[in-house]
């Protein structure tokens, strides 16, 4: 993987990163990122052949990455991906809490309730495992990075998405309580929110495939599709690398937006990259 291009205060020469829903999309995008700014990257998600080719893919281009199936939902399995990581790599520098899902998609009074616990459960209470599993070793060394994938639903109600739009709105108020508990400690580590703005993933696929009565805004999901204005995951995945490095220091604690044009532009200068578009979705 090319590095000499990258600017020093952007590099991540071996600092250990680990990314949850890292099998595709945004996950997999922001591990090829980072590899290429020379992080050492642990991939992880649910599904192991995913995770698995995709390291190996990064491998195969000369980035160092490496694989471990976990479901984020599940605390043993956070606990055992952090002894893996612990045991092999030592404290990460970089943890990306990215795993996400969609389902379930419909009014809530017709929705299973174990289905929409299921949805909290890997949006919220996988950040938080993510966290507990991850920080005291941080703490420790008194360095690094946690960045959280969220959602500008987090801010304003989606008809049909209340599990999501609940559990990405207390990902952002946990993201932000984390931050000020870390300031408190004088911990030294940084918390990253992010929205990544309407990305081209196999969620969006799932969104328009929806019918609308259980989604009634799914036509401007469809336009969105028709129209090309949805992002590429190498756009969110630069900024989760732009959040990783110095340059983002006095985002600590807030929530830095794809959709917002100083963040596009800031980003484009610290890292050398065109600045991306807004797309208009």
């Amino acid at each position: 993987m090319q590095r000499d291009t990258i600017p020093q205060k952007a590099r991540l020469d071996h600092q250990v990163a680990v990314i949850s829903g890292a099998g595709r999309g945004i996950g997999r995008a922001a591990a090829e990122r980072l590899c290429r700014a020379g992080a050492r990257v642990v991939l992880t998600s649910r599904t192991p052949y995913q995770v698995e080719e995709a390291a190996k893919a990064i491998a195969a281009q000369g980035g160092q990455a490496s694989a471990f199936a976990a479901d984020v939902s599940q605390w043993a399995d956070v606990r055992r991906l952090a002894e893996f990581v612990l045991e092999t790599l030592g404290p990460p520098r970089i943890v990306v809490a990215n795993a996400g899902v969609i389902e379930p998609v419909g009014m809530s009074w017709t929705l299973d309730p174990h289905a929409w616990a299921d949805n909290v459960a890997v949006n919220l209470l996988g950040a938080f495992h993510m966290v507990r599993a991850f920080l005291p070793a941080m703490m420790e060394v008194g360095r690094g990075v946690l960045i959280f994938t969220s959602s500008g639903a987090a801010t304003h109600p989606v008809a049909g998405w209340s599990a999501y739009c609940a559990a990405k709105a207390g990902v952002d108020l946990f993201a932000k309580t984390l931050a000020e508990e870390l300031e408190a400690a004088q911990s030294g580590i940084r918390v990253h929110v992010l929205y990544p703005g309407v990305v081209d993933t196999a969620m969006q696929q799932k969104i328009r495939e929806t019918p609308p009565e259980r989604l009634p805004r799914v036509e401007a999901f469809r336009a969105y599709h028709a129209h090309g204005v949805l992002r590429p995951p190498e756009e969110p995945a630069a900024l989760i690398w732009w959040l990783a490095t110095p340059f983002a220091e006095d985002y600590h604690g807030r929530v830095a937006s794809l959709d917002d044009p100083a963040v596009r532009r800031r980003l484009a200068a610290d890292l050398g990259l065109p600045v991306f578009p807004s797309r208009g979705a």
